[in-house]
């Protein structure tokens, strides 16, 4: 019996003294787990290191990890927990929000206003080369809400219907992206670059097609597999910004203010160019809401996802919030 299935098999009983205890978290899919130090001593970094393979083998199966009770409250403390990682820690580049870097690759989570919830999405599933972990870390929780969902992206393909599921899988996914700064982000946000060269080149290179309709708006499309296997466990997941980029997420007042769907910031559309329709868009946002779960931040938590396997997105709250986040 390998050690993950000894430690499962164990649930909460008490492991020895230099581990944090791994335990099931919250509902009987044992999603997210939740590691804690059974020894005060424990420092989160040094387990890490020394339980590198084993913790990346959880990681891989479960597909969240929620760290708690280790104390990484402050930016310099998460900076340099991230720090151990083998993997670089990436910019975030090909933006999709609004996001301010506090230090070198940690970001705020979102300046997305606070009284406005976020879909459910897998940190740049749409980019040509997606992150394959996300690291969150809460420095102040909302005084009110705020949670960060999760879904585990196995879940939400098992329940999406064979007809619809078996679409996406022969069509795939194409988005539609505008950038003119007014209902979205500006082409020099997106790209990180004030130089229309540089974006050009990015494209090409990634076989996205470009229109310039004027010097400050860029119209891009590009195509993707919205079924995948994951990388490592070869299972297929459901892997795309399909509900989160779609036209029916905008609420009816913006929808109501635009005379065509050319001035969406974001669509998407089945591989083909086919619409999804809203009832099809129903489908899979229910399957999301049925695969996700909520749990409360606590001053110190350090939250790791497998981005392939998991979707997150973000409760409305009140009160000040400081969730930070790598990516690597």
């Amino acid at each position: 019996m390998n050690r993950l299935n000894k430690l499962k098999n164990q649930n909460s009983a008490p492991v020895s003294s230099e581990e944090p205890a791994l335990k099931e978290f919250f509902n009987e899919n044992k999603f997210p787990l939740l590691v804690q130090p059974s020894n005060p001593n424990t420092g989160l970094k040094n387990w890490l290191i020394e339980n590198n393979e084993y913790f990346n083998t959880c990681l891989s199966e479960n597909g969240a990890i929620l760290c708690r009770n280790f104390e990484i409250d402050t930016v310099e403390k998460f900076q340099d927990l991230v720090s151990v990682f083998d993997q670089p820690l990436l910019e975030y580049k090909f933006r999709s929000s609004p996001r301010h870097s506090i230090m070198e690759n940690v970001y705020v989570s979102t300046t997305y206003p606070n009284s406005y919830s976020i879909n459910m999405h897998s940190e740049n599933s749409y980019a040509p080369v997606p992150p394959n972990r996300i690291i969150f870390c809460c420095i102040t929780p909302a005084t009110l809400k705020g949670e960060t969902p999760i879904a585990d992206n196995r879940k939400v393909l098992e329940y999406i219907s064979d007809d619809l599921r078996n679409k996406f899988l022969e069509k795939g996914i194409l988005y539609r992206r505008r950038m003119n700064g007014m209902l979205g982000l500006s082409w020099k946000e997106v790209f990180q670059t004030e130089n229309k060269d540089e974006v050009e080149q990015e494209c090409e290179k990634n076989g996205i097609t470009y229109e310039w309709l004027d010097d400050n708006d860029l119209v891009i499309n590009w195509k993707k597999k919205a079924i995948i296997e994951h990388p490592v466990t070869k299972e297929l997941i459901w892997f795309n910004h399909g509900v989160f980029f779609n036209k029916y997420s905008y609420d009816e007042v913006l929808l109501s203010a635009i005379e065509s769907d050319d001035e969406l910031p974001n669509n998407t559309y089945f591989g083909d160019g086919q619409e999804i329709t809203k009832e099809e868009y129903s489908e899979l946002y229910e399957a999301y809401q049925k695969a996700t779960i909520d749990f409360p931040w606590e001053k110190g938590d350090v939250l790791f996802l497998d981005n392939y396997l998991s979707s997150h997105g973000r409760n409305a709250y009140e009160g000040e919030r400081k969730i930070i986040v790598s990516i690597c």
